[in-house]
């Protein structure tokens, strides 16, 4: 069996042993796994399941990342994206801070909307999509609604917008959502198995507004966007940090197929695996905040184990930890974690 073929085996609720797997890394913790193994490509030296195809000009993983073209240096680790967004990117090994306010009244009279078509964001796709050999190949797309509107208004002004100025609300999520699509199409025109959405609208206590308004603006809107990409062939991955609880229902109403990060701070992974069985994949499970950074290698392994065996019987899942795994990670964690993915016999 291919890897790809144990990620469709996995999505279609098969039960696939040796688990399929992909793990993530910042670059300051790949720099380190470089070291220890010895080579460049990370994630041939893990033996990850997917080649994933950053899409988005910031937002995400630096490696793959063909859109880095859309991002105009500014001096002083300061970019500017298509959009008119300023970063900072001063901090480190993160995507930066927005610093400007693009559009600062509930007007789209100034908004430039780039085009999805942009040949600078496709340079190089083919490329590295032919490396993919047996693997799954993934395009992932940052901020589709949600963070893009903050990026362009700033947080707190968006969390007021949804309230005091919804006809307009609705009017920057409907520019936003045709360009979405116009990113989907590309993405399937281009062959990718599927495609990853990443889009926070929780904290670590739950949404960051009411279920009511996520139904009322983003549920549609997300329909429309997984709705094309699963009519186009593309498996739809999303990605919503924090406790999803209250709103996990309209992500799946949406068309979502696969859930990450599956956070096991905010989650009960037991009770929401059993709870969407057979309606909704699952892809992360392992703590990035308590287990990888501060247990031992037996604790990792205790807990992949626990995660695995939690699918067996139903499938529907992809292991990964919930989040990038970042610099403060012990090697020999991450170590063990992949020697028992790569061996396979999970339960000795």
């Amino acid at each position: 069996m291919t890897r790809k073929q144990a990620i469709r085996k996995a999505l279609a609720f098969e039960p696939v042993s040796p688990v399929p797997y992909h793990l993530d890394f910042t670059l300051d913790m790949r720099a380190k796994l470089q070291t220890h193994y010895g080579q460049q490509d990370v994630d041939t030296a893990v033996g990850n399941c997917m080649l994933c195809i950053n899409v988005g000009s910031n937002a995400g993983a630096e490696v793959n990342r063909v859109a880095a073209g859309l991002m105009e240096p500014l001096g002083e680790e300061r970019y500017r994206d298509e959009w008119g967004v300023e970063w900072d990117k001063s901090g480190g090994d993160d995507i930066g801070v927005p610093v400007n306010q693009v559009v600062p009244e509930p007007d789209l009279s100034a908004l430039h909307v780039p085009d999805p078509a942009d040949a600078r964001r496709w340079q190089g796709y083919g490329e590295i999509a032919a490396t993919a050999g047996d693997r799954y190949v993934l395009a992932c797309f940052s901020s589709p609604l949600f963070q893009r509107q903050w990026f362009l208004r700033g947080l707190g002004t968006v969390l007021m917008d949804l309230a005091l100025y919804p006809a307009f609300t609705c009017e920057l999520l409907d520019v936003l959502t045709e360009f979405d699509l116009g990113i989907v199409r590309g993405v399937a025109a281009r062959g990718a198995d599927g495609i990853f959405f990443y889009d926070d609208y929780a904290q670590q206590s739950g949404p960051l507004f009411s279920p009511a308004m996520f139904g009322e603006f983003y549920t549609p809107r997300l329909k429309r966007i997984f709705g094309e990409a699963r009519e186009r062939g593309l498996d739809v991955f999303f990605h919503c940090c924090g406790d999803v609880s209250l709103i996990l229902d309209d992500i799946v109403e949406a068309g979502a197929q696969v859930f990450n990060p599956f956070q096991p701070e905010v989650l009960d992974v037991q009770a929401v695996a059993r709870k969407y069985a057979g309606r909704l994949a699952f892809y992360g499970g392992l703590s990035t905040q308590k287990t990888l950074p501060f247990g031992t290698p037996d604790d990792v392994r205790a807990e992949t184990r626990m995660l695995i065996d939690l699918f067996a019987a139903q499938g529907g899942y992809i292991f990964s930890a919930a989040h990038a795994i970042q610099r403060d990670v012990p090697v020999e964690n991450v170590v063990a974690l992949v020697d028992l993915l790569r061996d396979g016999r999970m339960r000795q």
